[in-house]
């Protein structure tokens, strides 16, 4: 495809072009923001969950909950939030915990709507530019009053155009969005375990909840926790 072709086509379909651009950009921006925001998540936790923990068992209440207001990790905000419920009311920590990390996985989920969103309407966006290049297609047929390769070559090459655009951005943006998805779902699986690990710990200091029916009570073992929608 020659510069004058390529030019010809963005002067005769910038729109569709610019929303294909827009729709791209977006992608692009929220693909970054979000390996930025999940890049190491869950080794960063893990070794934070450690060092409270630590300091649960030998005894240090006031270290433990120290470090979770320091802390950057997401993971502190349901330790922190558990800490402080166990000083009020110890048998509330473990619905504490529960609602904090719905709260805190959500957070993790922030933007994902709009990648897939620009997955699943990035082909309709190009199909729109295969409609509107085929009717100048047809018009310019009309126009010359004959057919043929050269009458309609421009309005079909437009149409291709924004249909391989389309599929392009749809195609990395749904792979974005299914990874991001799954990364989540590790992630909250795995703070599910480092709570049942903070949770342990905690019970050698009083009861943190009561324990589900056919259980062991709460002080030798941590109430199930129910897992984040």
């Amino acid at each position: 495809m020659s510069w004058e072709t390529i030019r010809d086509l963005i002067r005769d379909e910038w729109f569709i072009l610019s929303l294909l651009l827009m729709w791209s950009l977006a992608g692009l921006t929220i693909i970054c923001e979000r390996v930025y925001a999940l890049w190491k998540v869950i080794p960063k936790s893990e070794a934070f969950k450690n060092r409270v923990v630590s300091a649960i068992e030998a005894g240090d209440l006031a270290k433990a909950g120290a470090l979770c207001e320091t802390a950057t990790e997401p993971l502190a905000e349901v330790f922190d939030r558990a800490l402080k419920v166990f000083k009020k009311n110890p048998t509330k920590v473990v619905e504490a915990v529960n609602s904090q990390r719905t709260v805190v996985i959500s957070s993790f989920k922030r933007y994902l709507w709009a990648l897939g969103t620009v997955g699943t309407s990035a082909p309709f966006v190009g199909l729109f530019g295969t409609v509107v290049g085929i009717l100048k297609a047809f018009q310019s047929m009309s126009v010359a009053g004959s057919g043929g390769f050269k009458v309609v070559s421009q309005g079909i090459a437009a149409a291709l155009v924004a249909t391989a655009a389309g599929l392009l951005i749809a195609i990395y943006a749904i792979v974005a969005y299914n990874y991001f998805v799954a990364r989540v779902n590790a992630i909250s699986v795995q703070y599910r375990l480092y709570i049942e690990e903070f949770l342990m710990a905690l019970a050698q200091h009083g009861p943190v909840g009561k324990a589900a029916e056919g259980t062991a009570p709460a002080t030798s073992q941590a109430p199930a926790i129910t897992p984040a929608e």
